[in-house]
């Protein structure tokens, strides 16, 4: 989804998924994370819609009657939020359109029909946040290119930044911190949050028959990790931070541990199993939007930090987070430790430095040095007492970093664990998008690719058969034991306005991705779940998108 990925580079969409309902529109009802299902009449006036988004975030109306669990203001403000995520835009069509989700959705636990569904799914676009994302109709790679950013809104309470749209989330953050004071950047997290995945989400997703979702966190999860460089500034319950390296350019909004514990309460009472994966580091760890602090340059591999009268290098920083991220797991209680599938310690680490470097642009020092710090975090794991516990390690590794990847990549990994850990709890983790293939695996509706997305389905079914079995047929040869692909779409050309977006092709692109995965054992997860605010990204990149157009009306 970002560069050059396992099997080329990565993806792209189309324009609103064919047949989505109503209730995946931005202004859709959605019940909190925290807060019972709560109903909004679908007769609601338009003066009752009026004052529901004009009285401040919390007020005595809007918590009037709700039924909170542990009856605590931010939790009534989630709850407020999710009737104004109902009403917005305030106008007669979205009062028409949230009616007919009233009277569309039925019993949200019946199994969905769906012809093809992956053992796992991605939550992106919640706790980490990517640009395109939310990017509106505007939307045109899923790599932002240039410098320029795309987000041009974080729901349900920033809108219309078309004027100046932002690039990654400590920018954004920043930026708003700046310009609006930080209780107002609490306001518009605390709200993206606690609306963006909710609830019914992961009803939804499990009763498709979906085993695992896919958390990306922050590294401002375990900020506190790094109070040895600054104390105040990331002492324990800190709420904003900034990077260690880019103090003035970027910052973030903390995740609270004991949130994201009963975060997995939630997903156990719904059955699923979760994998909590690191996403990115301070200073930027990889090339791309996600990283946090993009267009500026990664530093996390060559840059170090003042700690008292000392320097630290970001790398060893990332190893204080890392540890952090073992630490808080190995103290969770027995019902979340349960429900935890596996820890990702850092994804896509070095994503597209081999492609920098060929550009004059490096921000690794070598390629052995990433494998080095894997390494070490492979140990961390190794020594704790997690693996014990039944808890799996992932190890992402992506082909962008290295120049060439299956022949450095799969003989380091197999010298670094034994056979038994490769059967128990290593698990080799790639990423497969070919959005980025050129002439060997995108397709277009313009020439360029391997196929046309006019050409008859009896064609360009093999073709995308043979790219996807060459590559999971060669992950299948080349790494022992357990194998995972915890990012795949089906996005066909990185940009969405020439990608295919006929119904009959992606349900086919999902068929044979996941008949690949099956015949080699390998297991996957959907990037990702939602994105509702991306439209022209959707219908390849939203795997709720992909559902509701595969399931009759009354069943979704």
């Amino acid at each position: 989804r970002r560069g050059h990925e396992i099997g080329c580079p990565c993806s792209a969409r189309r324009g609103m998924a064919l047949g989505r309902r109503s209730l995946l529109a931005a202004g859709t009802l959605r019940s909190t994370l925290v807060v019972p299902q709560v109903s909004v009449v679908a007769a609601a006036t338009m003066a009752a819609a009026a004052k529901l988004a004009t009285t401040p975030l919390v007020s005595d109306d809007e918590c009037q009657g709700l039924l909170v669990q542990d009856r605590r203001q931010s939790d009534c403000a989630f709850a407020a939020l999710q009737r104004r995520v109902a009403l917005r835009p305030i106008n007669a069509s979205t009062v028409a359109e949230s009616a007919a989700a009233e009277v569309s959705m039925a019993e949200v636990g019946a199994p969905a029909r769906i012809a093809a569904v992956p053992p796992g799914v991605n939550l992106g676009g919640w706790l980490v946040l990517e640009d395109w994302f939310f990017s509106g109709s505007n939307g045109r790679h899923v790599a932002s290119q240039g410098g320029f950013g795309q987000g041009v809104s974080l729901p349900p309470l920033l809108w219309d930044l078309e004027n100046e749209p932002w690039t990654s989330e400590g920018a954004l953050t920043k930026h708003l911190h700046d310009t609006r004071g930080e209780k107002e950047v609490l306001k518009i997290f605390n709200a993206h949050r606690g609306t963006y995945i909710v609830d019914r989400d992961l009803q939804r997703i499990a009763s498709l028959g979906i085993r695992s979702v896919r958390l990306p966190l922050p590294w401002a999860t375990f900020a506190d990790a790094l109070s040895r460089l600054d104390v105040e500034a990331y002492k324990p319950g800190a709420k904003i931070v900034p990077d260690p390296f880019y103090r003035d350019q970027a910052m973030f909004v903390t995740v609270d541990r004991n949130w994201l514990a009963r975060f997995l309460r939630q997903a156990a009472r719904h059955k699923l199993k979760v994998v909590l994966d690191l996403h990115y580091m301070p200073g930027g760890s990889s090339d791309g939007t996600y990283n946090g602090i993009w267009p500026l340059p990664p530093k996390f591999w060559t840059a170090s930090v003042t700690a008292g009268v000392d320097t630290v290098m970001l790398s060893d920083v990332g190893m204080w987070i890392a540890r952090a991220f073992v630490t808080w797991v190995e103290s969770l209680g027995p019902l979340e430790l349960s429900t935890i599938e596996g820890l990702t310690l850092l994804n896509e680490p070095g994503h597209m430095a081999n492609i920098d470097k060929r550009n004059g642009k490096p921000f690794v020092k070598a390629e052995a040095q990433v494998m080095d710090w894997v390494s070490m975090t492979i140990d961390l794991f190794r020594r704790s007492t997690l693996p014990g516990k039944g808890v799996k390690l992932y190890i992402s590794m992506v082909e962008s970093t290295f120049d060439n990847f299956w022949q450095t990549v799969p003989p380091w990994y197999m010298r670094t664990t034994t056979s038994q850990e490769r059967h128990s709890w290593a698990v080799f983790d790639i990423h497969w998008y070919t959005a980025w293939g050129g002439a060997k695996c995108s397709g277009r509706t313009v020439p360029g690719g391997r196929y046309l997305c006019s050409q008859p389905m009896e064609e360009v079914r093999p073709r995308v058969r043979a790219c996807i079995e060459d590559d999971m047929a060669k992950f299948a040869r080349k790494v022992h034991g357990l194998r995972s692909c915890s990012e795949f779409s089906l996005a066909s050309f990185e940009d969405p306005l020439l990608a295919c977006a006929d119904a009959g092709f992606l349900k086919m692109f999902l068929q044979e991705q996941l008949a690949a995965f099956d015949r080699h054992r390998i297991e996957g997860f959907f990037w990702t779940w939602r994105m509702p605010y991306g439209q022209n990204f959707e219908s390849a990149w939203s795997f709720e998108a992909m559902a509701a157009a595969e399931t009759p009306q009354n069943e979704w």
